[in-house]
């Protein structure tokens, strides 16, 4: 912040997108771009909500607000707040305000031609337009391509999907997991002559929405250096690909298939293969009775030699077993055992420390617990600043990992309430007046 305790511009300052997504994928991308100034319009269909924003009783939020919202607190046709129909009780979810902060939130029913007029209306004052329907949805609205560029010529639009908007499989379902499966990640997974393993939270919804928001903000330059806007076709299997491609290259040049005796590798590396590289167990366990564990690996014979002295073990580096790193790879087992009893009665935070002063690389096996309670390093670059929401009180967001010494990034804001932000998008961005507005909200357009 600057001296007057207001946040500066951002270097997307004046760039508006029209955000028509949903779940996680998509919301992300356009997401990243509001720590850096831009305009996020976040559209959710009239008479619901974004799958994310509302979960039923009880709260998502354990030991939270147990507020109910009613048609009597704000859930008027230009208001925010709770269930559209005022039935049930809901809440807001933190997921929700998570994935949207920093955006603007209106509603609109692109199925009414009024809708529709407006959403045109909408992508001509927009710089770029992003969903990530299946690829008949917007096509259906009247909203290709030809049509979008036709209204507004400078407009990025972006549409992110399981396999593409072309091919044999551009109208299969996908979500993460999806793309995780596809890809190859999932086979990638887990321990040799074991299962696939699960990713637990869908990796691909994430990583992929950083992908997209690189792509969203390559469209945008192109669009400010040509005066052009272009089509982006974004999918996300394809993006999961490309951090696979040590296996691809295995099998091109050397026919050897991911699964194999002793792959894939778990905590150990391959490429290149050095040892140790693993994860070992501490002493001590977390509040629910799981075992702390810490990661050290040695890339150098420098640095096994550290290792050998910080175990207090200095005639292990000369041992024929472990003296090369050729030899510390054919006898891991032998050597995680060793390294493992030396770690076993120790506390896992100190490893780590020791470890780093002798220049091992190592780090601690962290839950969310210890990265939201305990993490010096991620509380000094200010990855969780609390911002106060009306619903769900002071909450901490997930900052921008990357520092910028001139353009830094900022969150921007929380997470906005259902249609929230109706009057100023149609009122002030549109024009409409007041009885306008109400009119369509009652004939329920907006």
């Amino acid at each position: 912040m600057n001296a007057s305790g207001t946040l500066p511009k951002g270097i997307l300052n004046g760039v508006r997108i029209l955000d028509f997504t949903w779940k996680t994928v998509g919301p992300w991308a356009p997401r990243l771009l509001t720590h850096f100034g831009a305009e996020v319009i976040h559209v959710e269909r009239v008479g619901s909500w974004d799958d994310h924003r509302y979960a039923a009783h009880p709260s998502p939020i354990v030991g939270g607000p147990q507020k109910e919202f009613t048609s009597e607190q704000g859930t008027g046709p230009l208001h925010g707040g709770g269930q559209a129909d005022g039935k049930k009780p809901y809440y807001n979810t933190p997921y929700f305000t998570i994935l949207h902060h920093g955006k603007l939130a209106i509603s609109l029913n692109t199925r009414h031609p009024k809708g529709l007029a407006l959403a045109e209306r909408l992508i001509g004052i927009s710089d770029a337009v992003v969903e990530n329907f299946s690829g008949e949805v917007f096509p259906s609205w009247g909203l290709t391509w030809e049509r979008i560029h036709e209204i507004n010529p400078r407009v990025v639009y972006m549409s992110t999907s399981g396999f593409g908007h072309s091919g044999p499989y551009k109208a299969y379902r996908s979500f993460g997991p999806t793309a995780a499966a596809q890809s190859g990640l999932s086979l990638a997974s887990g321990l040799p002559g074991k299962p696939p393993a699960g990713w637990g939270f869908s990796y691909m919804d994430v990583m992929g929405g950083w992908i997209g928001g690189l792509a969203l903000v390559m469209g945008l330059l192109q669009a400010r250096k040509t005066g052009k806007g272009s089509y982006i076709d974004y999918a996300v299997t394809e993006g999961a690909m490309s951090l696979l491609g040590t296996y691809l290259l295995d099998f091109q040049v050397n026919g050897r298939t991911t699964r194999r005796p002793g792959f894939p590798p778990g905590n150990r590396a391959m490429w290149p293969a050095v040892a140790p590289h693993n994860t070992y167990r501490c002493s001590g366990k977390d509040r629910i009775g799981q075992d702390w564990w810490v990661f050290v690996a040695c890339e150098t014979q420098a640095q096994f030699e550290s290792l050998c002295r910080v175990m207090g073990q200095p005639d292990l580096s000369t041992d024929p077993r472990f003296a090369t790193n050729e030899a510390r790879v054919a006898n891991q087992d032998e050597l995680d055992a060793i390294v493992g009893r030396w770690i076993r009665p120790r506390r896992r935070y100190d490893v780590m420390r020791r470890c780093q002063e002798a220049g091992i690389i190592a780090a601690v096996v962290q839950s969310a617990e210890d990265r939201v309670e305990h993490d010096p390093q991620l509380k000094h670059r200010d990855m969780h600043p609390v911002v106060s929401h009306p619903e769900i009180g002071e909450f901490e967001y997930e900052g921008y990992p990357v520092k910028l010494s001139r353009t830094p990034a900022f969150v921007r804001g929380r997470g906005p309430l259902l249609r929230e932000h109706n009057r100023y998008v149609y009122g002030e961005l549109l024009g409409l007046s007041d009885e306008e507005m109400k009119s369509l909200a009652n004939d329920k357009v907006i």
